[in-house]
């Protein structure tokens, strides 16, 4: 192969390994073919990249990209796998394989953020959870003092909400009721004023009537007197 066309493919190399920083790589040079292809197929339904070059060619594009912590792993058959969610669910995925495949598949290693990962390490960070699964367990965490909560409203505490609840509402009773007897009293109270002083006017008139029949009597016994004496005096006149 000629270097022109060497450099040709370390460039296409290049552009599809693109700017990921973090890949494994597997040797999977011992499966058959059906068994093969079923691998790449199913990592490729999970937006998985699985790319088979010389190790050579490889190292050369990797380090144009920045890439150097794969030239230990980067020995014998290897197959660059990248892509997926992230470096931990890419690790999941590989060890599922592995359990399947056993001695026939292996993990090699890999690099995440300029640092190597050992056969050993990417196991490890399969065991890890991914990050669906953080946010998960962040999500369920920040939600848990609620949860708390309102179990315990719904618990115990709901008996004490519910008895709070009670005494409020026998509160507003009892204050109701008070209201209403006030205002009860302050319309007896009214009525009764008003019965007073209906009594007190009736009284001021009969007593004025009763002082009027006494002037009237008084008159009448004043103007008979009168008429006795003249009578007496026209008496002695004519004596």
């Amino acid at each position: 192969m000629s270097k022109r066309i060497k450099d040709l493919l370390v460039k296409d190399l290049q552009s599809r390994l693109g700017e990921t920083s973090e890949m494994l790589v597997v040797d999977s040079s011992r499966l058959d073919a059906i068994s093969d292809n079923r691998f790449r197929l199913a990592l490729g339904e999970k937006d998985i990249r699985v790319l088979t070059v010389k190790n050579s060619m490889a190292i050369r594009a990797l380090h144009a990209n920045g890439v150097t912590s794969l030239d230990q792993v980067l020995e014998g058959p290897s197959s660059l796998v990248y892509g997926g969610e992230d470096i931990v669910s890419l690790s999941k995925e590989l060890a599922a394989w592995l359990r399947e495949f056993g001695e026939t598949f292996e993990i090699k290693g890999g690099t995440v953020e300029g640092t190597s990962l050992s056969s050993e390490d990417v196991i490890d960070l399969s065991k890890m959870p991914s990050r669906e699964e953080l946010i998960g367990q962040i999500a369920g965490r920040l939600l848990s003092p609620g949860a708390r909560i309102a179990g315990a409203l719904l618990g115990p505490g709901g008996k004490l909400a519910g008895q709070l609840k009670t005494v409020a509402e026998r509160d507003e009773d009892e204050s109701e009721a008070s209201t209403e007897e006030v205002a009860a009293e302050d319309a007896e109270g009214e009525a009764g004023a008003a019965a007073e002083e209906s009594a007190t006017t009736e009284e001021a008139e009969a007593g004025e009537a009763e002082a009027g029949e006494a002037e009237a009597g008084e008159a009448e016994a004043g103007e008979a007197e009168a008429g006795e004496a003249e009578e007496e005096e026209t008496e002695e006149t004519d004596a």
